[in-house]
């Protein structure tokens, strides 16, 4: 009985053995294969490879166009303006003019350079539809429309002059009435306000408030072409972002959750119209503070006001801290 376990076990190993070696017969083959087919595909990338190595002049216009302005075809903008007029150019197959109006959205559809033209040299054609088509020149378009998307849409609106200017006289004029009406001296007028409540949050807004609008004048100053590319193509993520760019969205959700903050602490210290009036004080400052140093740090003079300024913040966030505890 042994023995004939003995010789069925040698047997099955036998078998196994030989498998084995059957399928790695096999094995190699497809090996040998798997490296044909590779040799195969490596040389076919190889000439991708070299197509790309060397573009044509299109190609290389088009990338540095893309590279300058920011934009290229099929970009989708968004008509702001009351109504832009489209006009054919050689070779349209339409012969009229075509209007597109405010809240169309158009597409970029080609793009030409007339170099050394008077007028505008660059010539974009967009279209809304397949009967709504033509030329306009970049200039107009760039006044007209603004890049499709929400983000770039506020910040072209906060970007103008006008409601800049708006916003600030509003919100200025709160404030002085604001604190007009508590008879506050205005030598004492800072101390004044960060005492009405015990929170460091205000300053803690303030701060971030003139650190932001520092950091967005340097943006203006040495890198202005990060802000024109995140102007086109924005994003709230800042991990896609260039480091001084992604630290400035960074430093807006700071600032909204800040303010939250802040809204939180007035809702428990203050009734309904003496909230309100805390909060039109708050975002008042807070303009005074983002207008004086981004305008100042155009001229430099803002990067030495802005330590003295968050020194005194800090400051007053020590004091509130203080006041908290007791």
């Amino acid at each position: 009985m042994n023995k004939l376990l003995y010789i069925t076990l040698i047997a099955l190993l036998a078998s196994c053995i030989g498998a084995s070696n059957h399928n790695g017969a096999q094995t190699g083959r497809q090996d040998s294969t798997t490296i044909v087919t590779a040799t195969n595909i490596s040389d076919t990338t190889t000439v991708i490879d070299t197509t790309l190595i060397a573009p044509s002049p299109k190609q290389v216009d088009s990338l540095i166009f893309r590279l300058t302005h920011h934009y290229s075809e099929n970009f989708n903008f968004k008509v702001k303006a009351d109504s832009l007029t489209l006009i054919p150019r050689d070779g349209d197959l339409a012969h009229d003019t075509c209007q597109v109006y405010k809240g169309d959205i158009i597409v970029v559809a080609s793009i030409r350079t007339i170099p050394g033209s008077e007028s505008d040299s660059t010539w974009v054609k967009v279209a809304s539809s397949q009967h709504t088509m033509g030329w306009i020149t970049e200039e107009e378009l760039l006044q007209g429309a603004v890049p499709d998307d929400p983000i770039s849409e506020i910040l072209d609106l906060l970007s103008g002059s006008r409601t800049i200017w708006m916003t600030a006289i509003a919100l200025i004029g709160i404030f002085a009435i604001a604190f007009g009406r508590k008879r506050h001296l205005w030598s004492n007028l800072l101390p004044s306000f960060f005492h009405e409540m015990d929170s460091l949050y205000p300053a803690l807004f303030l701060c971030l408030t003139s650190i932001m609008a520092a950091l967005y004048a340097s943006v203006q100053n040495f890198v202005p072409e990060f802000w024109q590319e995140y102007y086109f193509h924005p994003s709230l993520n800042p991990l896609v972002l260039p480091p001084i760019m992604a630290t400035l969205v960074v430093m807006a959700w700071l600032l909204i959750i800040t303010f939250i903050a802040v809204i939180d602490e007035v809702y428990h210290h203050f009734y309904f119209i003496e909230g309100i009036t805390y909060l039109a004080k708050l975002l008042g400052l807070a303009m005074l503070i983002y207008l004086f140093i981004s305008w100042t740090s155009l001229i430099y003079i803002g990067y030495i006001v802005l330590p003295v300024m968050l020194f005194y913040l800090g400051e007053q966030m020590l004091h509130s801290i203080k006041d908290i505890k007791h």
